[in-house]
């Protein structure tokens, strides 16, 4: 019997089979042109140039940007990528598009995300939804495969990444710990959620990254509207994976990170670090020397690192505890704020003689923004108004802007010292 394993995350779910098991498919493949019959045929104007400002942090594998010389044609300019609960012009149609990558690191891939960049505006966008992802061997014209990775989320990261008056939005399944040998695969990222659709953007593999990009015409359509099928499609799909290419055996990885400060009461008061996707935002103050603390934590216990830096500010000090490395930085002064700031760490090693080479985490230093939606604005001044005169705990940290044990007016006074400033 086949045995599959259940890694459970924070809003995720993954699946890992073996990649011994097959997929049984139904008789008979359906050709990739019959599929396009049942699709809603909508020319609007030609895509414009403008293309994403940048990709996640540790990408090794884009497919390229959108294919600006089709028109947006649905089933040409661009895919298939809809959940059950999208109608185009009452067909029903439920399509994924699946596009394949190379890992070529001679110990593989550790993936910790996984995207795709979607029109939304052909169904009624994405708005409160979840997505699902898949990852397969062996994609052939009328036979999936094997099921390597696969999962649902009911919080993706969404971000905007189109160009302007174009609802092209980017889905992001983070939260992964998936482990990927050296060989070919074929990745799906689906949004889904009631009243959700979307369609898959068309690439010609400008501004790639990794291997293959998007020019071999070697993607698939998965439709349970027509049956279990694997229809061969003449195109390539704007999709990513997120995570570490292991020279080593990618036992080392960072694991976790947070920035963290003490009340006077000795409590630790945190903030998550996103490893992936846009960075967590730290709005509190480091006081007139600008220190902060920033705690990482990696995959296994490390005995030593080679050197710490940071993008603005400088490293004071560093400390291993098993597998946390502490960081503490000073000269994080206003000329930081408003901007991302980069911890590297170079040479880690652990316990048993692994090494990774380099170690990134990214904190959004942005003073007063205390609901982290990366502006400084009059709701950041409400929800310190509503908590005036509370001690600093652990549910109001954010509050405490000017780090001295009390939620006062001298946190609302530096709010409005900074209000209208923002992250990229």
């Amino acid at each position: 019997m086949k045995k599959i394993s259940q890694l459970f995350f924070t809003g995720l779910v993954i699946i890992i089979a073996p990649l011994v098991s097959r997929i049984e498919m139904q008789a008979g493949a359906v050709r990739a042109s019959s599929l396009h019959s049942k699709a809603k045929h909508q020319t609007e104007t030609p895509l414009q140039p403008s293309q994403p400002t940048g990709l996640p942090p540790f990408t090794l594998w884009y497919n390229g940007d959108w294919n600006q010389d089709q028109t947006r044609v649905y089933g040409n300019g661009i895919g298939f990528n809809e959940d059950d609960y999208c109608n185009f012009g009452n067909s029903g149609l439920n399509a994924h598009a699946y596009d394949d990558f190379i890992v070529s690191s001679p110990n593989g891939w550790q993936v910790s995300a996984v995207f795709s960049d979607n029109y939304q505006d052909l169904c009624d966008g994405l708005g409160d939804q979840g997505a699902i992802c898949e990852i397969r061997q062996n994609v052939s014209p009328g036979d999936g495969g094997q099921i390597v990775a696969s999962g649902y989320t009911y919080a993706p990261e969404i971000t905007y990444v189109g160009p302007p008056d174009y609802s092209i939005e980017r889905v992001m399944v983070t939260g992964l710990d998936v482990h990927l040998p050296p060989g070919q695969y074929w990745l799906n990222v689906t949004p889904t959620g009631p009243g959700a659709g979307s369609a898959e953007v068309r690439t010609n593999g400008v501004n790639c990254v990794g291997s293959l990009c998007g020019n071999d015409n070697n993607s698939y359509a998965w439709s349970p509207e027509y049956g279990d099928f694997w229809a061969q499609l003449d195109a390539d799909y704007e999709m990513g994976v997120v995570g570490y290419s292991c020279p080593g055996n990618c036992e080392i990885y960072v694991s976790t990170a947070k920035s963290v400060k003490f009340a006077l009461s000795g409590l630790e008061l945190d903030v998550p670090l996103n490893l992936t996707g846009q960075s967590a935002v730290e709005d509190r103050s480091g006081q007139p020397a600008g220190n902060y603390t920033a705690q990482i934590t990696f995959s296994q216990n490390i005995i030593s690192i080679g050197h710490a830096s940071v993008s603005c500010g400088r490293v004071a000090s560093t400390s291993i505890n098993g597998s946390v490395l502490t960081v503490n930085l000073s000269g994080v002064a206003t000329t930081c704020n408003a901007s991302d700031i980069t911890l590297t760490v170079n040479d880690v090693k652990d316990d048993a003689g692994d090494n990774l080479g380099t170690g990134c985490v990214t904190m959004g230093m942005l003073l007063g923004d205390v609901d982290g939606n990366r502006v400084v604005d009059s709701n950041d001044s409400t929800i310190v108004r509503s908590q005036l005169g509370q001690p600093t705990n652990d549910t109001n940290l954010r509050s405490d802007v000017n780090g001295d044990g009390t939620i006062s007016n001298a946190d609302l006074q530096l709010i409005s010292r900074h209000i209208g400033t923002s992250l990229p």
